[in-house]
């Protein structure tokens, strides 16, 4: 006989930590959208700090039935995290558990209605989330020659209006009025900027 977790006691334990795993080397997100509007879904679980029945992993026959499948003897997880702790006891007893769960309770505590942090980004990651900003909006093209360019071409800077159609961390895709076929150009090759006005400057350089 199972002494398992209510669904009250399930949604209480993800929402107390955020929906995100208390794994402090994970804290993967553990909910999300389905296609269906009406729908979300879910890879977390309220996994048992102490064994749900005798033979389970950190079993302890001390607990009653109800201190098994309270609040207190849960701490959620992503299905991977909830896997691990449970093939590895020696690495992850009772009181790791207990430890994971109430450090995700004080960071999820102390970050409710706070800006969440940016992650670390690449440059190339930094350059995509700023155009993407403009994405289906018409920006300023500007091609400026450099390096062998300025040798063989020679220092021309040209300037074109065009429609900003989709980025990347390796490339942006353009149209202009009267283009046969959009361009891709190589983001390490484009620069940010502005005009006078606020708009949108992007300087392709070819090397």
């Amino acid at each position: 006989m199972r002494d398992d977790f209510s669904e009250v006691v399930k949604r209480t334990i993800a929402l107390r930590v955020g929906n995100v795993c208390s794994n402090p080397q994970c804290k993967a997100l553990t909910s999300g959208p389905q296609d269906d509007p009406a729908k979300s879904l879910n890879v977390g679980v309220a996994a048992h700090i102490t064994s749900a029945a005798p033979g389970g992993p950190r079993h302890n026959a001390v607990l009653t039935a109800d201190q098994r499948k309270s609040s207190e003897n849960a701490v959620w997880l992503c299905q991977n995290c909830a896997k691990l702790v449970d093939n590895d006891v020696s690495h992850f007893p009772e009181k790791v558990l207990q430890a994971w769960k109430t450090l995700a309770e004080h960071e999820a505590l102390f970050a409710v209605g706070k800006t969440r942090p940016a992650p670390n980004e690449s440059e190339s990651q930094r350059k995509a989330r700023e155009i993407l900003k403009w994405k289906d909006q018409y920006v300023m093209l500007v091609q400026i020659n450099s390096g062998m360019a300025v040798h063989t071409i020679g220092l021309i800077a040209s300037s074109v209006q065009v429609k900003l159609l989709d980025c990347t961390e390796f490339y942006v895709r353009v149209i202009g009025s009267g283009w046969s076929a959009s361009r891709s150009i190589p983001l390490t090759n484009i620069q940010i900027g502005f005009d006078d006005k606020g708009g949108l400057e992007l300087q392709e350089r070819n090397p």
